[in-house]
């Protein structure tokens, strides 16, 4: 029990559909990285396009949980973690726009909750290291945050793959 507990809170398991997800939200950020770099901001559709993804996401978690019967811990895990905790940390104590919030948690509804948590550190890595290239973009203290959330995106997919994948 234990230790499918915890293969589940550590392996992605991403199935055909959701890797064509995957490459359409790679590629919206893609487009998003390259719109905030060039205006400071991302246009309101990606930020649609992200609700949509995250509430398909959780339609297919849900779906799965019935299907495959998975640990319900897992689910409320994942969920509380996507819907409640990175909004809070990122929006009200980070004070990063609304925008690149679903950025992030569209990325994370791929993520198991390990991943999610190592997304919150890699994030705040990743910017702490790069955010000097992207104030050459910016205005003030404003910079463009779109390809943080890119970078650490493809870094943990990167992590994965490399180190855990079959």
């Amino acid at each position: 029990m234990f230790g499918q507990l915890f293969q589940q809170f550590l392996f992605i398991e991403i199935n055909a559909i959701q890797v064509y997800l995957l490459w359409f939200l790679l590629g919206s950020f893609t487009v998003a990285t390259l719109s905030d770099l060039k205006h400071l901001s991302a246009q309101k559709e990606f930020l649609e396009i992200w609700v949509l993804f995250i509430f398909i996401m959780f339609t297919a978690d849900i779906y799965n949980y019935f299907r495959l019967e998975q640990n319900l811990f897992y689910l409320l895990a994942k969920w509380v973690l996507i819907i409640i905790i990175l909004p809070i940390y990122f929006y009200w104590f980070r004070r990063i726009a609304w925008g690149d919030v679903f950025a992030k948690m569209a990325a994370c509804s791929m993520f198991s909750p390990i991943f999610i948590i190592a997304f919150m550190v890699i994030v705040r890595i990743i910017d702490a290291s790069t955010r000097f290239l992207w104030k050459k973009f910016g205005r003030g203290n404003f910079y463009p945050f779109m390809p943080v959330i890119f970078l650490t995106t493809i870094a943990l997919l990167s992590i994965y793959h490399f180190i855990f994948a079959k």
